[in-house]
């Protein structure tokens, strides 16, 4: 969840397809509905694909240090977003 464009987008160049940047595209998101009242989980969601995401593109020993580091550092975030989420309620 919430990585899948980001998949697809290197699935297709590596098939050999173009990606390409259109400045002026607008997309509209009206999204949260499903999530908002369950923040907590979907953050943690949200850091959880982002690792799976990475991990899945950077295999390997050589690697493994890069996924760590990531590793810690989407934990930190979430937490500190979760805990700022909290506070102003």
């Amino acid at each position: 969840m919430y990585f899948e464009d980001v998949d697809l987008g290197r699935r297709m160049a590596l098939a050999g397809w173009r990606n390409i940047f259109v400045p002026d595209a607008v997309v509209v998101h009206i999204g949260g509905a499903s999530t908002e009242k369950v923040a907590d989980v979907m953050v943690r969601a949200h850091h959880r694909s982002a690792y799976t995401y990475i991990a899945k593109t950077h295999p390997g020993l050589l690697w493994a240090p890069v996924r760590i580091a990531v590793k810690l550092g989407l934990r930190v975030r979430a937490g500190s977003i979760i805990r700022k989420a909290h506070r102003a309620e």
